[in-house]
């Protein structure tokens, strides 16, 4: 057995969500006016539960499974009545194609077809016909209590041109022969001499009829189809005006409840991806009791908890004496370069150097010598494998040793075998930092951090954190790649705008907690 609760803004909508996932045998259990408010604007809504066994959703899902593509559209839009039907058709094996049970059988015409369906809406649903469906099934509850109101005006339309479509079908369609009734013998006493006459001459003497010409199409034929377009241009008028789409909450194709929706909402606007953000909240839904669940912050409150204890931080950022930079092209790893031999120079008071790989890039080395007089430290540049041995002996002093290098995709092995020759000795202390911009799309992220992963690096720097409001990438890079985060920049002044990594900061990031104030950036 299946129990599941739809939620929408009329009980129309909330039973049309039962026929499509539970189909036209589900239970009604209960239906109730949700105080909580529907959405996102906290507009009134229905609250249906209804339930089927599972033999019964297997019969349903079969018999959908054995229509087209086209037909099983029409199939969602059918009554349950008519839905049951052609459920029991397929499983008793009637040789009705599925288009002959999706019209009915095949037994009544086109025209008597489009008269059933051009009924006039009833209104919404009342208190006592809501009460009335609990324990019924969706089949059995009449159509048009739940049908939605309609203007007088696009109802007419609407019967208009079921009735010319239904009488331009039976005109247009080859008419079928039908068997002549049987007549009593009463009937036929005064025409039987006549009809006797008849047989015979023709019987006798054979005539030769010629064949009719053909004949256009009549007046009344013409008046149909010119009818029909201009119902045709109407409803496309009618068409182009904005429709209301009901939608099913966020996070309900993930199998999320309702009362989780605004914090699937909020983590997924936040740039996280949708598996993570599922994976975590149907944790929450095992461990949290149920009305704890419906208030948005104390479910907020446990996912920050439960953030705290996944994070990974770097424990000693700046241990390690060979730090080398590496990412794409437009990362920022020359300005975080700077910021970091910034902060080891003026805030730790610490001897470091600077080291250049980049012969590639056109003035690349300039800027860094620059900045290397600015801050009064050394500055070299190395451009084969074995000068890391001549600067292991000349730098011996140094207590940090800081490394550019080039901007790479990778889309090469010539790159990735030339990076891998360049940078210092795996018997060196080095730590590798990957730099990546936090505004880049999450694809291409991960694809070009998975060709970089190949060099091993340790742990990551996000930069340009101020110019984001998304920083759900962080999670999501840190869950693909099991690496620490290592720090941010998160502006151009050198060395304010940079901080090393910590859990608080990244909930901060997440969540908005605070915010750096225009007045703080202009000092």
């Amino acid at each position: 057995m299946q129990v599941k609760k739809f939620e929408a803004k009329t009980m129309k909508e909330a039973l049309d969500l039962v026929k499509v996932h539970l189909g036209p045998e589900a239970i009604i259990l209960s239906a109730k006016d949700s105080h909580s408010g529907f959405g996102l604007m906290g507009e009134k809504s229905v609250e249906v539960t209804a339930a089927v066994s599972e033999e019964t959703l297997r019969r349903k899902k079969i018999a959908e499974s054995k229509l087209r593509e086209d037909l099983r559209a029409r199939f969602q839009q059918i009554p349950a009545s008519k839905q049951k039907e052609f459920i029991n058709r397929v499983f008793e094996n009637r040789e009705e194609m599925p288009e002959m049970a999706m019209a009915g059988g095949g037994s009544q015409s086109v025209r008597a077809q489009a008269a059933a369906k051009a009924r006039i809406a009833g209104p919404p649903v009342s208190q006592e016909s809501r009460a009335q469906a609990v324990g019924m099934r969706y089949a059995d509850i009449p159509d048009d209590e739940a049908a939605p109101s309609r203007s007088a005006s696009q109802e007419r339309v609407r019967r208009a041109a079921e009735r010319a479509r239904a009488a331009g079908m039976d005109v247009f369609q080859e008419p079928k022969k039908k068997p002549a009734p049987k007549q009593t013998p009463k009937q036929n006493e005064n025409r039987w001499p006549q009809n006797y006459t008849q047989n015979a001459v023709q019987q006798a003497i054979p005539v030769h009829v010629p064949p009719a010409a053909p004949q256009g199409p009549s007046a009344e034929v013409q008046a149909l189809e010119n009818q029909l377009r201009e119902l045709k241009s109407i409803v496309e008028k009618f068409q182009s005006v904005p429709q209301i789409n009901m939608t099913m909450h966020p996070g309900a194709e993930q199998g999320l409840p309702f009362e989780l929706s605004p914090v699937y909402q909020r983590l997924t606007q936040q740039g996280m991806q949708a598996a993570l953000v599922t994976q975590m909240l149907k944790r929450a839904q095992k461990e949290m009791d149920a009305e704890l669940l419906k208030k948005p912050m104390m479910v907020e409150a446990w996912i920050v908890r439960q953030l705290l204890n996944s994070i990974e931080i770097s424990k000693a950022p700046t241990q390690s004496r060979y730090h080398v930079f590496m990412g794409s092209t437009g990362q920022g790893k020359t300005t975080t370069l700077v910021k970091f031999a910034s902060h080891l120079v003026l805030k730790e008071k610490k001897t470091i150097a600077i080291i250049s790989l980049d012969t590639i890039k056109v003035g690349a080395t300039d800027q860094l010598r620059i900045y290397a007089q600015i801050l009064n430290v050394p500055f070299a540049i190395v451009r084969t494998p074995e000068e890391w041995q001549v600067a292991q002996k000349k730098l011996a002093g140094i207590q940090h040793i800081l490394v550019d290098c080039p901007g790479f995709n990778l889309k090469s092995m010539e790159e990735a075998d030339w990076l891998k020759r360049m940078i210092p000795p795996a018997e060196f202390d080095r730590s590798i930092h990957y730099v990546q911009s936090i505004l880049a799309r999450d694809e291409e992220a991960m694809d070009l951090a998975g060709r970089y992963q190949m060099l091993g690096f340790h742990d990551v720097i996000f930069t340009r954190m101020d110019e984001a409001s998304r920083h759900g990438m962080m999670l999501n890079f840190q869950e693909k790649f099991r690496v620490p985060l290592h720090s941010f920049g998160h502006g151009t002044r050198i060395p304010e705008d940079y901080e090393f990594a910590s859990k608080e900061r990244v909930i901060d990031f997440l969540f908005k907690l605070s915010k750096i104030s225009k007045k703080e950036e202009s000092v």
